[in-house]
């Protein structure tokens, strides 16, 4: 069987940021990010989402809201996939992922 960290297309950090998930018809629910990628995040909420719809992310330590897709989802545990990868327009956030080196 396959690791599902091999499945990963980048680097994750473990956070604990609070965020909010807003839903096209105008809903809102609270979340917790407790892991997040340049290409997508992992959140806890008490809201039910569907698989395959679209939702805006945003991450309360951070100004930008996200636009993502709900990719899988285990019990309280939803992936989210960001539609377009952190290192393309949110700099700030994007910095989680670069190292300096000594």
């Amino acid at each position: 069987m396959t690791d599902i960290a091999d499945k990963r297309n980048s680097m994750r950090r473990r956070t604990i940021f609070g965020g909010v998930i807003f839903r096209d018809d105008g809903r809102s629910a609270e979340c917790s990010v407790s892991d997040i990628s340049e290409t997508g995040v992992k959140v806890a909420t008490k809201e039910a989402f569907e698989s395959g719809s679209e939702v805006d992310l945003k991450i309360n330590k951070y100004k930008n809201i996200h636009r993502c897709e709900v990719t899988w989802i285990r019990g309280n545990e939803i992936g989210l996939r960001f539609l377009l990868p952190l290192s393309k327009y949110d700099e700030e956030l994007a910095g989680l992922f670069k190292f300096s080196h000594f």
